[in-house]
């Protein structure tokens, strides 16, 4: 890694030109820098343009008005003044007075009362604590000093360049210098490096100190260790983009809608700012960012907002919503493609990228667009760009814990921790309820209520009944700081970009409860099994199967088709328990089916709290107003400290009252596992499993714990695909055994995986060795061609060399007929839904089965196909109900069925075992 971050450092270093910087290039730097804070101006034809002008003259006049300057303060909220995070906010204020100052058609352009009033707080703040004399006091915050201060008094004094002094200009710069400091800490990585860059090649730009500009500069790509924190590059620990799609922040946190975008957001501005000078940075240097544009960031939003799992302790700020980081994103794309060294294709997908972000906003004014945004935004509508294709599919990133399921009108994220990944973050006295954040947090985004979590969620949802997860329900300690979760395995897979597979072995902070957990990701529905669920606190032990916070309009709810008392404005909570319950529905959420029959409970209730409940940081003191909602939770008492308690449900995201009738009539998915050592579902002609202690289902063992999916793909089920990942990312190998007649040659595999065929002269007979070592949790794949498929071995595309499948390219003199097949999946393999008389089909658009590779300018999407005649054909097991069926009976035919033997299917996937079925 180091090397690689080397070369590219000298690459830059010789493209870098020896001329001096001259008066004519600071003036150019000070221009576009002052045009990142308040914009290009341009004619304003925009709504945004003018809500964001109007929103910035108003705050700002605000900040005015209120002015109370003293011995110790500006403004009295903000005293007194010696404490860093009162000067830096001051700051922070005069910053948005000097943007309205600055910008034309604000009430306060030019306005010379107002330039000196700035004036005068900056030599105030100046004269009584923040100077190059200044020392930091024990206690305080060192990002006021070195990050949060420096930042905004880079900008006041580039928008009032003109009207400082040069003693005042040169003060100025001093003061960000010395409160910077040495910045050849090999520890500064990630977001925090490219701040204090870009701090001093501020302070350069102010002093017309080139020395400082090049500082910043080559500290990006950390030119003083031969670049190993250039934040240009991925890192192997540390803060910072990690290969597979994770960012870190604090080395354990998953921090991509924080730390994440914030290192882009100032990364991006220092592109920007710094392209027509002699110290520009390449497109060369730049290709990991763009790349992770695709692989990291677009993965975790939806609608426009970043998705709580990736936000750390963000969470708990109530200035600070998942669409303020959103749109801070589209900032930083709007800044790279408003840089002519960035690749025009490259521009145009920024721009595009940008554009999706902002239409995908359920509300124009849910946390409105700043200035510079404002003004971007309309430059790329009126060049008229298309937004981009919004992510479709299963996106993991094993190096974080973290699994993300987009369809088309819902997404979920999956939080998990480790003995490697931090359970939460709880720092600075923020995000005081976190205790179970990261032990299976299961988010659920909809279109039918896209609010949820902006919807002052935070402050008031239960902590200790948290979605998806298994907890005792005996109060916890306060939050503690950086610390791991006490086990290995968390993780999981993507089947085909358009399922996945999510596996964690759950034992809580105070070890008082514990739960061997799955979740499996699908196109209309998650699954989540849970076995072993057991409790050592004296409590009880709850599931969460849902704890939604309902819209303020309210949501009607329905068990078993019976609607539920839940006007909105009701006085009187209420809580059952159900013990024959198939499923239930919520309005602004879809529909939830309880596959195993066991009794469920179901609480409505007001839940209030205060911001400051969960944060304490003097920041955010001010959101102290008592806040009430109303919400609904549905758990699973498993009793007090249980020793093998077990659930199974599925969520149906969206889904229709009758859709959701339907699939717990005859579920289209058969839990076929669900104990301690093995967890596993089979739909259409594919499997899904979580082996905790390996074991076998059907053809396949699994020697060696492992996550595994396999099932037929290519056009036509042409091929037999398995995935395998290690979650624990502790094993050296996995080690897998499948006896399958219907196996031939291998159509491709990736170079980890290792095979041994069987008996010389046959096919049928492997065993695969897959090398896990240092992969950190991804997924490995090998494809074998389907003997029955019709055609030849000899037709098959990507026929393997003789010296590698010596014993499996064994051919029959005529041709091998299929077997008659009693299921076939719908729109090759890519739709899961119930072949129930009556059943509504899923529109068109989510049977889906292809997905393009992710590439710059490409985001993985789904292209819809059209299902062939023929395909729609029912599943083993499955009964077509004559029209005056009940559901009673519907059962009892179906559960004869469940009696067949392996040996009477005829499909290639055949279970041995059932050890755990749901009823029908």
């Amino acid at each position: 890694m180091a090397t690689k971050a080397s070369n590219t450092v000298a690459a830059a270093l010789a493209s870098a030109s020896d001329t001096p910087l001259t008066p004519a290039n600071f003036q150019r730097l000070r221009q576009r820098w002052k045009a990142t804070v308040t914009g290009k101006h341009v004619r304003v034809n925009s709504d945004d343009v003018y809500y964001a002008l109007s929103k910035l003259s108003g705050t700002a006049e605000q900040y005015i008005a209120n002015m109370q300057p003293s011995r110790v303060h500006i403004w009295e909220d903000l005293s007194p003044i010696h404490l860093s995070v009162n000067f830096r906010k001051s700051y922070e204020r005069l910053r948005t007075i000097a943007q309205s100052y600055s910008i034309p058609g604000s009430i306060h352009y030019h306005d010379l009362n107002v330039q000196e009033t700035i004036i005068q707080s900056l030599d105030f703040i100046s004269s009584e604590i923040y100077n190059a004399s200044v020392v930091q006091a024990k206690g305080e915050n060192w990002w006021n000093f070195r990050i949060g201060a420096p930042l905004a008094l880079v900008d006041i004094a580039i928008l009032l360049y003109d009207d400082l002094t040069p003693r005042r200009r040169h003060d100025i710069g001093a003061t960000i210098i010395k409160n910077i400091g040495s910045i050849g800490q090999r520890s500064l990585k990630g977001a925090n490096r490219a701040d204090i860059c870009l701090a001093l090649i501020g302070a350069g730009v102010i002093t017309n100190e080139e020395a400082e500009v090049s500082r910043g500069r080559w500290c990006l790509s950390d030119k003083e260790y031969d670049g190993e924190n250039s934040i240009f590059e991925l890192v192997e620990s540390g803060e910072g983009l990690y290969e597979g799609g994770s960012y870190l922040s604090h080395e354990i946190f998953p921090y991509t809608g924080g730390y994440g975008v914030q290192h882009y957001y100032s990364l991006s501005k220092a592109v920007n700012v710094l392209s027509k000078s002699p110290y520009h940075i390449n497109s060369t240097e730049l290709q990991v960012t763009f790349a992770a544009i695709n692989s990291t960031f677009s993965p975790v939003m939806w609608r426009g907002m970043m998705m709580g799992h990736i936000r750390g302790r963000d969470i708990a700020r109530k200035s600070e919503p998942d669409a303020f980081w959103g749109n801070l994103f589209l900032q930083s794309l709007l800044y790279f493609a408003d840089t002519e060294l960035v690749p025009r294709e490259h521009r145009i997908f920024f721009k595009s990228l940008a554009r999706s972000i902002w239409e995908a906003a359920p509300l124009p004014d849910l946390y409105g667009l700043n200035i510079t945004q404002a003004f971007g935004m309309q430059k790329v509508l009126e060049e008229r760009i298309p937004p981009a294709a919004p992510p479709i599919g299963t996106f993991a990133t094993p190096m974080s814990d973290r699994i993300m399921h987009h369809r088309p009108e819902w997404a979920a994220a999956l939080a998990m921790s480790s003995s490697r990944i931090g359970r939460y973050e709880a720092l600075n006295h923020e995000n005081l309820r976190p205790w179970y954040q990261g032990d299976g947090f299961l988010y659920v985004y909809t279109d039918k209520d896209p609010l949820h979590f902006s919807n002052d969620y935070w402050p008031t949802m239960d902590p200790y009944h948290t979605p998806g997860v298994t907890n005792g329900q005996n109060p916890q300690d306060p939050p503690a700081y950086k610390f791991t979760a006490h086990r290995d395995w968390a993780g999981g897979l993507d089947w085909r970009g358009t399922h996945g597979l999510a596996g964690l072995d759950a034992l809580s902070t105070d070890k008082g409860s514990s739960a061997k957990k799955s979740w499996f990701f699908l196109l209309n529905s998650i699954i989540a099994l849970g076995a072993g669920c057991a409790g050592l606190s004296g409590t009880e032990v709850h599931t969460t199967y849902e704890s939604r916070n309902l819209p303020i309009s309210g949501s009607n709810f329905s068990i078993n088709g019976d609607y539920q008392i839940m006007n909105p404005g009701w006085i009187k909570p209420w809580e059952e328990t159900h013990e024959q319950v198939d499923w239930a529905y919520l309005d602004s959420f879809g529909g939830y089916v309880f596959l195993d029959k066991e009794p469920v409970s179901f609480k409505h209730e007001k839940r209030k709290g205060k911001w400051t409940d969960i944060n304490q940081y003097p920041d955010y003191l001010g959101f102290s107003d008592p806040i009430t909602r109303e919400y609904l939770t549905i758990y699973r008492n498993h009793g007090i400290d249980p020793e093998d308690g077990r659930y199974a449900y599925a969520l149906l995201p969206s889904a229709s009252p009758d859709e959701t009738r339907d699939f717990a009539t005859i579920p289209p998915v058969n839990v076929t596992h669900n104990t301690p050592r093995l967890q596993a579902i089979q739909f259409n002609n594919t499997v899904m499993a979580n082996f905790w202690s390996g074991g076998t289902i059907g053809y396949l063992t699994a020697v060696t714990p492992c996550s595994i999916t396999w099932g037929y793909s290519g056009v036509e089920d042409k091929y037999l695909t398995i995935s395998v990942s290690d979650p624990t990312q502790k094993a050296t190998r996995v080690v897998l055994f499948l006896n399958d007649p219907d196996i031939g040659g291998v159509a491709e595999k990736d170079d980890s995986i290792q095979l041994r065929w069987g008996r010389a002269g046959e096919t049928g007979s492997v065993t695969i060795t897959v090398n896990v070592e240092g992969t950190h949790g991804k997924t490995h794949r090998v494809s074998f061609e389907r003997i029955s498929w019709r055609g030849t071995l000899e037709s098959l595309p990507w026929r393997p060399p003789v010296k590698e499948t010596a014993t499996s390219t064994t051919t029959t003199a005529s041709r091998r007929v299929r077997p008659a097949a009693t299921k076939k999946p719908f729109a090759n393999n890519a739709t899961v839904m119930s072949t129930k008389a009556g059943h509504k089909p899923a529109p068109a658009k989510y049977k889906t089965s292809t997905i393009s590779k992710t590439s710059i300018g490409a985001v993985k999407t789904v292209k819809s196909v059209k299902p062939s005649v023929g395909t729609a054909k029912p599943s083993v097991g499955t009964v077509k109900p004559s029209p005056g069926a009940t559901k009673s009976s519907l059962r009892t035919r179906k559960s004869s069925l469940e009696t067949i033997t392996p040996e009477a299917a005829t499909t290639s996937i055949v279970l041995k075992s059932t050890t755990y079925a749901a009823s029908h």
